[in-house]
């Protein structure tokens, strides 16, 4: 999306909303393009499409732009989580297409990264996904997406630098590029030269007052993708390797404080006490090698962990009280939680409920009448359906929905009554929705929400 919060800004400007890709060809920076370049261009536009979604912020209904690819010819297109944050309306336009919504699928939990559906009932042009692997810095790419909404567009130049850590996940390691990168075309793709998808454009590092791109591009790698993907496409879920501890890099001050003579490994900040690691390793050991891959840089330990198939061993070697400790860990796994992971969208809190349903959408809702005109001091003309009470941790209290608001119509289709607010509802889940646009009439103003739904069980 195009500029969520000032969350993804920090010194750098994280696509924390749509982060997009465009720009002229830099012939003093980059390798020339070779010849054909057109044609090949020509073959992957159609693979790649342009997200708008619609979403309710602190001012209000607004609209934001993204991007993505198609992975598979059934209509699944994969762009990046944050594309999506806070939307209830997802619209894909894809190349000869008319705009159609979009459902998500998949949203990752531990990278920058969501799955959606159209149906367009025909197969669609896919991609082909490459080895990110294999990149190395001065490789030529390709960026197409859809820059500030504007619609498809090509930017080419060179991989700058590998293993970028920005602080945005415990696996950071982005590729980096100076090929143009503007807001708008977060999940657009980047083709290697043989037309393979090698990574996601995410985001962007910028000067100081200054939002565009100014050659520091930044991607994730495709091989994190394809760990998610594939899992997910075969089984309809994503399993992690996870060993119940956290760390830090070792410092040269950490270093000298434990008498290290020199600053490697990771320091243990914490040891679940059921976790697979809690019989070998406490906090303050250091791990010095995991699976035989030195632990100093931790994002590395944290993907190999990840990548490891759950009830496999990994080999540790660990330092305590200057001495070394050599064991094993059982890997046990991490599952996908669906309804954790769809709450992205509406960033429900630790406890509350995560999504209302038809019959049970947190709040107690009435007829408009004397009693409750009188009861909420509502005008005699006012229509709609009056909320009586909210559940304090359920999901409609989580969207600041109050006793005396009214609901004036569920997805633009107006409501009288509690039963024609679940029928609405309802057709929300039917036509496949993960939100309901709620307009609410309240105390002081008139506004949208987006309520989190899912159906009856």
């Amino acid at each position: 999306m195009q500029g969520l919060a000032p969350r993804a800004l920090r010194a750098l400007l994280f696509a924390t909303l749509n982060i997009a890709i465009i720009g002229a060809w830099a012939p003093a920076r980059a390798a020339m393009p070779p010849s054909g370049l057109a044609d090949e261009v020509a073959a992957l536009v159609p693979s790649v499409v342009a997200i708008q979604t619609v979403a309710t912020t602190p001012q209000g209904r607004m609209y934001f732009d993204g991007s993505g690819f198609i992975i598979e010819p059934s209509g699944i297109i994969a762009t990046n989580r944050h594309v999506i944050a806070g939307a209830y309306q997802i619209l894909v336009t894809i190349p000869g297409f008319k705009p159609m919504e979009a459902k998500p699928l998949y949203i990752s939990e531990g990278i920058d990264l969501a799955l959606l559906k159209v149906d367009a009932g025909m197969p669609l042009p896919a991609v082909k996904l490459g080895d990110s692997n294999t990149v190395r810095i001065g490789d030529a790419v390709m960026l197409i997406g859809n820059p500030l909404g504007v619609g498809e567009s090509l930017s080419v130049g060179v991989v700058s630098a590998l293993n970028r850590n920005i602080g945005e996940t415990l696996y950071d390691h982005f590729i980096q590029t100076d090929a143009a990168l503007n807001h708008g075309n977060s999940g657009g793709a980047m083709f290697n030269m043989a037309g393979e998808v090698i990574g996601i454009d995410t985001g962007l590092i910028s000067s100081p007052n200054n939002t565009g791109s100014v050659g520091i591009g930044l991607a994730m790698p495709i091989n994190d993708a394809k760990f998610v993907i594939d899992q997910f496409l075969r089984t309809g879920t994503v399993v992690r390797g996870w060993v119940g501890a956290h760390g830090q890099p070792v410092t040269k001050d950490l270093a000298e404080a434990f008498g290290m003579p020199s600053a490697r490994g990771a320091i243990l900040t914490g040891v679940e006490p059921n976790g697979p690691l809690a019989s070998l390793a406490r906090p303050g050991d250091i791990v010095l090698t995991v699976g035989g891959q030195d632990a100093t840089d931790t994002r590395a330990a944290a993907r190999l962990i990840a990548g490891t198939k759950p009830g496999d061993k990994l080999a540790l070697t660990l330092l305590r009280n200057g001495e070394e400790i050599r064991g094993t860990v059982t890997v046990g796994k991490e599952v996908y939680d669906p309804r954790r992971a769809m709450a992205f969208l509406g960033h429900a809190p630790e406890g509350a409920k995560l999504a209302a349903t038809p019959s049970q959408p947190g709040m107690t809702l009435a007829k408009i009448d004397e009693a409750t005109r009188k009861r909420f001091g509502l005008e005699a003309d006012q229509t709609g359906v009056v909320v009586t009470a909210v559940e304090p941790k359920g999901v409609a209290a989580d969207r600041k929905i109050v006793a005396g608001d009214v609901i004036l119509s569920v997805g633009g289709h107006e409501v009288n009554s509690p039963d024609t607010m679940t029928d609405a509802l309802r057709d929300a889940v039917a036509t496949h929705r993960f939100f309901a646009a709620l307009l609410v009439a309240g105390a002081r103003s008139t506004r949208w929400v987006a309520l989190p739904l899912e159906a009856d069980r």
